[in-house]
């Protein structure tokens, strides 16, 4: 089997293909060949050495696979050779060709979709879809998105529209365009500081009820945009954007009853089957749409390099 390992933390080049021999499921265990193996911003922390589910290196990334079953171990029930499933691997080890996963944690999807597809929901679209949750997105919800073209960002517009509520996507100048043909009410450019004025003059008096953010920027621009109880929820961070909530925005915090809470996938996983569940019947009926960029297995550090440098839109996808 072929397999990417990272020999230590470091930058996209500590990552290299190897192979080695494919292993044989244990009990309780499905052998799948990896058909489409997702990339995720968590990826590259784990390449930094910044992950705790992994404190040591040399190991392999990846933390969601869709596949084919190819070997069945003794005890496991409800499986058999040739079924498409997906999973989760919380501690790593997707970029690979085969992956041994316990039976119970295989998640099936539909024989129609797209491999590709079913890996570009599992992390991302989960993510999405339960954040939205959190943040209780209504209807009439006037909802901010930040990089709103990337892999988790696209998934929010379509799943907030679906909801009925307002949505402002920010993107990159170049992506702008992307937002907007994904369903988003205004698509804003937020690369130089004043992006938050163009947003006041959309939202006007009323603001902004929820604002998703992935980047963990606590001294946003988007603080003074935000309504009497609005719903702040961070699900991600981002390099040099990690700054300290500013001392005098407590009084605003008391003053406008706002919320401000963070989202783990992992602390969630008893929500995944019904999420799931719906999300694959939104991208059957084709109501949901994910843009997908495939790279060989192989150019696995190109991809890291391309999502490090938010050249990337939607989702990257690894293929062995």
């Amino acid at each position: 089997m072929k397999y990417v390992e990272a020999s230590q933390f470091g930058g996209p080049d500590v990552l290299v293909l190897k192979e080695k021999d494919t292993p044989e499921p244990d009990e309780g265990m499905l052998l799948v060949e990896v058909e489409a193996a997702g990339v995720n911003y968590t990826d590259v922390v784990a390449r930094k050495g910044f992950y705790p589910a992994i404190p040591r290196a040399p190991f392999t990334p990846g933390l969601e696979i869709a596949g084919m079953v190819s070997k069945v171990g003794k005890g496991v029930d409800g499986f058999k050779t040739g079924d498409p499933v997906a999973a989760i691997l919380p501690a790593g080890g997707g970029y690979a060709s085969h992956v041994v996963v316990p039976a119970a944690t295989a998640i099936p999807f539909p024989k129609h979709l797209d491999p590709a597809i079913a890996a570009g929901v599992l992390v991302q679209g989960l993510t999405a879809y339960l954040v939205l949750d959190q943040a209780q997105v209504k209807s009439g919800d006037r909802v901010l998105i930040t990089s709103a073209a990337g892999g988790v960002g696209s998934l929010l517009v379509q799943l907030a529209k679906a909801r009925g509520a307002t949505v402002i996507g920010l993107a990159s100048q170049s992506k702008v365009d992307k937002v907007k043909g994904l369903g988003a009410d205004h698509a804003i450019a937020y690369g130089k500081p004043g992006w938050a004025a163009k947003v006041a003059e959309v939202t006007g008096s009323q603001g902004v009820q929820v604002f998703l953010d992935s980047s963990g920027d606590l001294a946003s621009e988007a603080f003074p945009l935000l309504s009497p109880f609005a719903r702040w929820v961070i699900y991600g961070t981002r390099e040099g954007q990690r700054n300290a909530l500013p001392a005098e925005a407590a009084l605003a915090f008391i003053g406008k009853n706002l919320f401000l809470s963070g989202f783990n996938l992992g602390t969630n996983l008893h929500l995944v089957p019904h999420a799931l569940q719906e999300l694959f019947k939104s991208l059957m009926d084709e109501s949901l749409k994910v843009q997908v960029s495939k790279y060989p297995l192989a150019d696995a550090g190109a991809a890291h390099r391309q999502l490090e440098e938010r050249k990337t839109a939607g989702k990257l996808i690894l293929v062995p």
